[in-house]
C-alpha cells in the first residue's frame, strides 16, 4: 500500500456510515403558495416576472423586443420556444441558434432565451439544464436574458428540486438568482459583471 492508498483507507475507516445529509428542505421552510413566493423572491432580487398564460406569453416577449428595438436575439433549441421562433422571424428579429454559432456572435446579440427546467419558489432560483442544444452561454453573455418558466414547474425549496430532478443529469446544471452582480472591489455593487445585467422571466400558467 502506497502513501495515497493509506491516506484513503484512514479517512474511509473514519467516516461514520450512519452520517446522513442535513435536513434541506423542512416543510416549514416554504410556507403558502409557491408560485405567489417565487414571485416575490425573484422580484426582490432584480427579475422582471411577466405573468401570462400560454396565449399570451409569445407576444408578450416579442413586444418586448421590439420596444427594446432589438435586432437579434439567441434561442435555445428546445419545443417549447418553437412559437416564439416563428413568431421573431415575423416580426423581422433575427433568431440566432446558440448551438451552430460563436461565442463571439453570442456576444454581440442583445437578448438570450431559454425555457428553464424547474424553479426554487423560497430563493426565487432558475434551474437551466445545459447540454449542446442548450447551451450556457445563452444565459450568460447577452446583456438581457429571457426566461420561459411554466407555472407548474416551481417547487417549494432546493430540497424538493433535488427530489424530482431527473436522470440522467446533462453536463451542466446551472442556477440563476437574478441577474449577474458582484461588489468584490471596494464593496462597490457592479451589475453585469458576469453576466446579464437584467433578466425576465415569463410565467406561464395554463
Amino acid at each position: 500500500m502506497n502513501a495515497r492508498e493509506e491516506i484513503l483507507a484512514r479517512l474511509c475507516a473514519s467516516r461514520d456510515p450512519s452520517a446522513s445529509l442535513p435536513d434541506l428542505w423542512p416543510p416549514a421552510a416554504a410556507p403558502g403558495d409557491p408560485i405567489a413566493l417565487f414571485v416575490e423572491r425573484a422580484t426582490a432580487v432584480g427579475v422582471q416576472v411577466m405573468k401570462d398564460t400560454a396565449q399570451t406569453w409569445v407576444a408578450s416577449a416579442v413586444s418586448e423586443l421590439r420596444t427594446r428595438s432589438i435586432r437579434a436575439a439567441a434561442l435555445w433549441d428546445d419545443p417549447l420556444l418553437s412559437p416564439l421562433a416563428a413568431a421573431l422571424e415575423s416580426s423581422g428579429i433575427e433568431v440566432i441558434s446558440p448551438a451552430r454559432h460563436s461565442f463571439d456572435r453570442l456576444a454581440e446579440v442583445a437578448a438570450g432565451i431559454t425555457t428553464a427546467d424547474a424553479a426554487i419558489a423560497l430563493t426565487g432560483t432558475l434551474l437551466l439544464p445545459c447540454d449542446a442544444r442548450r447551451p450556457r452561454s445563452t444565459s450568460l453573455l447577452p446583456p438581457l436574458h429571457m426566461a420561459v418558466l411554466p407555472a407548474n414547474r416551481i417547487v417549494p425549496t432546493l430540497g424538493h428540486l433535488f427530489q424530482e430532478l431527473s436522470r440522467p443529469l446533462p453536463s451542466a446544471l446551472t442556477f440563476i438568482t437574478g441577474p449577474s452582480r458582484t461588489a468584490d472591489i471596494e464593496l462597490t455593487p457592479v451589475m453585469g459583471a458576469h453576466g446579464p445585467t437584467e433578466v425576465i422571466v415569463y410565467l406561464v400558467r395554463d
